[in-house]
Order: C-alpha cells, then structure tokens, then sequence
C-alpha cells in the first residue's frame, strides 16, 4: 500500500496563500530548507495535486530543462494526477486528470504497492483527503512569520488527530515537522 503524504509551506499562523508567499516564505530561504524540500520531493514516487496548484506549477516547472534546483527533473518526470471538474487534458508530462470521485480514484491509487504519493499545497484537496482518512502522513515546513490575515488558511474546516514523528529545526527558525496519522 503506498502512503499519502501531504506536504504544506505555511506561516506560523496557517497561511498557505501562494500570492502573500513573498511575506511569509521568501524572507526565510536557506539551504537547510532547500534541501528539506529537495528530500521530500525525491522520496516520492508519484505526484498528486488539486487544479489551482498544478496550474500554478506545471508552466514553472515543466520548462526547466537542466534540473534546476534538483528538482526540475523529478518534477517533470514522475507520474502525476490532478484532481479537476474543469480541466479537460493536462499538458504537463506524466499526468492524468481525475475528473470524478476523486476519494475512490486516490483510494485506488493509495491501495496499490509502490512509493509514497507526494500531495504538494491544494489546499482543497487536501481538505477532502482529510475527511476521508486518507492522508497517512503531513510535512509541514513551518516559517516563523504570523500573518495575522489573510486568505489561504489551511486548517480551516479540518478536524484530526495527529501523532508527532519528527521535528527538524531549519536555518533562520523555521521548522519542518512530521506527524502521523493520529490515534482515533
């Protein structure tokens, strides 16, 4: 059975939004984060996103040719799924659209062997994963930066427990921590 992993970039306070991120996020670059994000990436097999992140990422990532950031090629040529009502092809490589019941779909995905699938951002997404019981593990790569407002927070609606497994203190105060499913 492979793994749900999801995997957030947020401030202190829970805000996720990609349009603030040069607040919250940017300010706190390191090497230490790089190379967490690098890591998370690559112990990964497949790749699953909502719509809005991987509209966001794939003309990014998808004309990077040389790797870039180390990450580059893993992106571009691991096996990817967007979950999407709306898009009627995705043109980024590797990718299939899952256009209805999309807990049965990842359901499936999840029961069979292999790595773990990586869930990067999609917010919504990950909200209907939650609800469902499917997400097995969280990253959270935690900046140490409170917005205060804001769109994009991520636990707004979700209700679960979770069990501690790691906690990594990055350059410049920020914190990845890892939690499991929690006991029920």
């Amino acid at each position: 059975m492979r793994k749900i992993i999801v995997t957030e970039w947020m401030s202190l306070d829970g805000i996720t939004d990609a349009a603030t991120m040069a607040e919250w996020f940017n300010p706190y670059h390191s090497d230490s984060r790089a190379n967490a994000i690098r890591e998370t990436i690559h112990n990964s097999e497949i790749m699953l996103y909502g719509r809005v992140t991987y509209q966001m990422l794939y003309p990014y990532w998808s004309a990077m040719k040389n790797n870039e950031m180390g990450v580059a090629e893993k992106l571009n040529t691991s096996k990817k799924y967007v979950v999407s009502a709306t898009l009627t092809e995705a043109p980024w490589e590797h990718t299939t659209v899952i256009k209805e019941d999309p807990v049965k779909a990842v359901t499936e995905l999840r029961n069979q062997e292999g790595g773990p699938v990586l869930v990067q951002g999609s917010a919504t997404l990950v909200k209907t994963l939650v609800a469902s019981g499917l997400v097995d593990e969280w990253k959270l790569l935690v900046q140490p930066h409170i917005m205060g407002t804001g769109a994009g927070r991520l636990f707004a609606g979700i209700h679960t427990s979770l069990d501690l497994l790691q906690v990594q203190q990055l350059e410049k105060g920020v914190l990845q921590l890892c939690y499991g499913r929690g006991r029920k």
